[in-house]
């Protein structure tokens, strides 16, 4: 399958590839997905009538290959998924290779894992219309496509299934406009658009915190970049984790501070006002939300904190950054509840002499208890505090 596929995309450079408005729906559809500056997956697909086959790589956390082949029955529907998740050559240090097969037939679901340990077969339950998947890839467009296709089909119902042994999850989707669909991913709400044949062109997901970006393109050939971003990896300037996690701890006066948080990256976008969105609650920082521990009370512009442990928020508006210190914990960064609001506090700004790639969080010790800093981009944002 995918020498088949990597042959006809070769022999496409070779002659020229139509344009956007005139693509062949026999034609290997390629996207390019970037985040920021940074191209972060590539994909190419070739569907037929009875099967769509494709080859995905992805460069977080590391870079891999995806290369799946679904088969569709007599209605178009995906009958049988069958993908292998490998790393390449360039990188001989990088996981085993790994994969699934996932059957559908009359309500359920035959799921046949495969990894260098174990092969395990399991059985779920699956409706007609649920949707195989490569799992929470939410930079796959062929299921994109795919879900386009049945929406302006008239089928409003879309369950997408994973191999992880989960039963199909209800996906969010809709018809926007006459070229235009939504579709909640796996919880990213994502728009696409499609041209008058119904291929899809391009999805983006401004609305997520991710705001990654797929555009189509013409077809190339992937492989030949898996295998230079691998390299990347080996010699340590691959992407790696996109937001990796970090750890503030100080002592202070007998008082010990902890914050955890993870630490997105600028990729040359716009910050403040545009990825830290402006007058909206941030997470401040990526992933899981923010958490701030004391083992002593504190005080923030006259305003005390109990001993405990908080999340950090804070909302950003007109050039100034406000801290949102809230009771509620162990939640992902997009679950906030402002009844829970301890207090909020204007943060002091400052300008930096250098930029700062990723968002930084520290905390330094002051004559007067602390101060703790956010940094990101040009901009520092500070707030005193002391110890009780």
């Amino acid at each position: 399958m995918k020498n088949q596929l990597v042959l006809l995309i070769f022999g496409l450079l070779l002659t020229g590839c139509s344009t956007e408005s005139g693509w062949n729906p026999d034609e290997p559809r390629a996207f390019v997905t970037t985040l920021g500056a940074d191209t972060v997956s590539v994909e190419v697909y070739l569907r037929t009538e009875s099967s769509i086959e494709g080859v995905l790589v992805e460069r977080s956390p590391y870079t891999h290959v995806i290369d799946y082949a679904a088969q569709l029955d007599g209605d178009g529907m995906i009958s049988e998924l069958t993908y292998t998740k490998r790393t390449p050559e360039s990188n001989p240090t990088g996981p085993a290779a790994e994969g699934a097969h996932l059957m559908l037939s009359d309500g359920m679901a035959t799921i046949v894992r495969e990894s260098a340990a174990a092969t395990d077969t399991i059985s779920v339950a699956a409706s007609a219309g649920t949707i195989p998947t490569l799992g929470r890839n939410a930079s796959s467009m062929f299921i994109f496509e795919y879900v386009a296709a049945r929406l302006h089909a008239g089928n409003s119902d879309v369950l997408l299934l994973s191999a992880n042994g989960s039963e199909a999850r209800p996906n969010a989707s809709a018809v926007v406009s006459s070229d235009t669909v939504s579709m909640d991913y796996f919880g990213a709400p994502r728009k696409g658009w499609t041209d008058s044949k119904g291929q899809l062109l391009g999805v983006s997901g401004a609305g997520t915190t991710n705001k990654s970006e797929s555009k189509r393109v013409e077809p190339f050939l992937v492989g030949q970049m898996a295998e230079r971003w691998a390299a990347m990896d080996v010699a340590g300037t691959g992407i790696g984790t996109p937001s990796p996690g970090a750890t503030v701890a100080i002592s202070l006066d007998g008082t010990h501070i902890e914050v955890k948080y993870s630490q997105p990256a600028k990729r040359g976008r716009e910050i403040w006002g545009q990825l830290v969105p402006e007058g909206q609650v941030w997470r401040t920082g990526a992933n899981a939300a923010t958490h701030f521990a004391t083992s002593e009370s504190l005080t923030f512009d006259g305003q005390v904190l109990p001993a405990g442990t908080y999340t950090l928020w804070s909302v950003y508006s007109n050039g100034g950054l406000t801290l949102v210190i809230n009771a509620q914990t162990n939640q992902w960064g997009t679950v906030y509840d402002q009844g829970q609001d301890v207090f909020r506090s204007a943060m002091i700004h400052s300008s930096r002499a250098e930029s700062s790639e990723r968002f930084e969080i520290t905390i330094e010790d002051t004559a007067e208890g602390g101060v703790m800093h956010f940094d990101w981009d040009m901009d520092r944002f500070s707030i005193p505090f002391t110890v009780n």
